[in-house]
């Protein structure tokens, strides 16, 4: 199997101390406009897909442990760390914050209901309300979902956002797409959908339960969502039931299946892969156990070539995980009891 070799551009140790990194992004060094693009749409689908080295700034959402309750966002460049503390107003008990980049700007997806949307030096955020539909009895989304903080990506204006509902363990069965405009400041959900649980092969007909969703990406038009399972039950402790990678339609009905694992319960040994999205063309695959095939190390899969990649941290590195992939920049963080370092990695080639 093909590797793909990483060589160290920046290591950062943080001043504070931090949880864990609950979502990543990529920021592009200028204004999209300026690349050529006539367009928000086509700088921001440039930066995606080559998300040149020169002046790209990483985001990772995490939060303070002296303050476990708040969120922050951390901006990485070369001078160094820029904390954006989220503040007391994104205190909520019942939705997560959603991060998600947009060319040289990112947005932080609140309670729902409203967006804070920086740009420049990020000290003055627009404020801009989400419409969920024309009517009070023709809401898209319905009042008992709880937005969650999983990774998503896009390439343009429709944003995937992963939610709860009913049953809460801080997990995503649902989710819905964001139609954002950040010239005319406008935003508003277009649907709320579960994945098909019947065209999983390994699903349980027992329960009603729908798929869980790791990570979600608009690319192309095209909606990718990967699913570790519906088991309820803690997968650290007992393994996952199943995963997949699948194109589905904004409905949820699944289009196509990328792969799918075995029926992991049947083998008596726990097993379980959680994916995330990137910035790039690769999808990364995080394995739960130390034990299992792959020795607890992280694997990539083309969405294009439909391949697996192995990767090779740099040296001294081994304990890093790999959180993002934009163009040939990889962001990597160190974590125990707490977010101890993070990287900013270049792709050396593939061995």
């Amino acid at each position: 199997m093909a590797a793909l070799k990483l060589s160290l551009i920046q290591k950062y140790k943080p001043e504070n101390a931090y949880t864990y990194v609950y979502s990543t992004g990529f920021l592009s060094g200028g204004s999209v406009l300026k690349q050529g693009a006539d367009s928000i749409e086509e700088g921001n689908a440039f930066m995606f897909h080559a998300c040149p080295e020169q002046g790209v700034r990483a985001l990772i959402l995490t939060r303070k442990e002296e303050a476990p309750e708040a969120y922050s966002v951390l901006v990485l460049s070369e001078i160094g760390i820029q904390e954006i503390e989220l503040g007391e107003d994104f205190l909520d008990r019942e939705n997560d914050p959603l991060l998600f980049s947009f060319g040289n700007g990112f947005g932080v997806i609140k309670a729902k209901k409203e967006i804070v949307y920086f740009t420049g030096d990020f000290s003055s955020p627009e404020i801009i309300t989400i419409k969920n539909g024309f009517l009070p009895f023709s809401k898209v989304l319905p009042d008992n979902a709880r937005e969650r903080y999983f990774q998503t990506v896009s390439e343009g204006r429709l944003i995937p956002v992963c939610f709860e509902r009913e049953v809460y363990y801080g997990l995503s069965r649902c989710f819905a797409l964001l139609d954002f405009d950040p010239v005319k400041k406008e935003a508003k959900w277009k649907c709320f959908s579960e994945i098909e649980k019947n065209a999983l092969t390994h699903h349980d007909d027992r329960t009603k339960d729908a798929p869980k969703i790791d990570s979600l990406k608009m690319l192309n038009d095209v909606l990718y969502a990967y699913t570790s399972g519906e088991s309820t039950g803690s997968v650290n402790k007992w393994g996952m039931d199943y995963y997949a990678l699948a194109k589905i339609s904004p409905e949820g009905k699944v289009k196509e299946k990328l792969f799918e694992s075995e029926q992991l319960k049947t083998g008596g040994k726990k097993s379980g892969v959680n994916g995330t999205f990137t910035h790039s063309d690769y999808l990364i695959l995080t394995p739960l156990f130390n034990n299992d095939d792959w020795k607890g190390k992280q694997k990539l899969f083309s969405l294009s070539k439909r391949e697996y990649t192995d990767v090779i941290m740099p040296r001294g590195m081994t304990k890093h995980s790999l959180h993002n992939i934009c163009g040939e920049l990889c962001l990597t963080a160190l974590y125990d009891r707490g977010l101890i370092e993070i990287g900013l990695c270049k792709i050396e080639g593939i061995e």
